[in-house]
């Protein structure tokens, strides 16, 4: 919703296709909005980083003895993540590649129910 779609800028391009001079008023004035819309983004994502930092911290300095506990467990999980994420992408694309050489549909619509 924070984002433009490609509707409205295929409605600009139907709507002043006959005016060029104000189809590049129209643009321009859109993407001047575009660019408020990201900017209001990012200060709102640091905004919420920075409540969250000082959510940790606080964490941290109740806790003190679990700091080292909790930097393990994220990093144990991240890459499990992308372990499990790589080794998804693999499967994928040893079926798809078993389907083509063996010429076999249902292990190639098999793959693509991995996606």
């Amino acid at each position: 919703m924070l984002f433009s779609r490609r509707k409205k800028i295929k409605g600009i391009f139907n709507r002043e296709k006959e005016n060029i001079v104000n189809l590049k008023f129209e643009i321009g004035k859109f993407i001047k909005k575009i660019k408020k819309r990201y900017i209001s983004f990012i200060i709102f994502v640091y905004l919420i980083s920075l409540f969250f930092l000082f959510y940790l911290l606080c964490f941290n300095y109740v806790y003190p003895n679990t700091q080292i506990e909790w930097i393990k467990s994220s990093i144990m999980l991240m890459i499990i993540m992308e372990l499990v994420a790589m080794l998804a992408s693999l499967a994928e694309t040893l079926l798809r590649f078993v389907g083509l050489m063996l010429k076999s549909e249902k292990i190639f619509r098999l793959s693509k129910l991995l996606e």
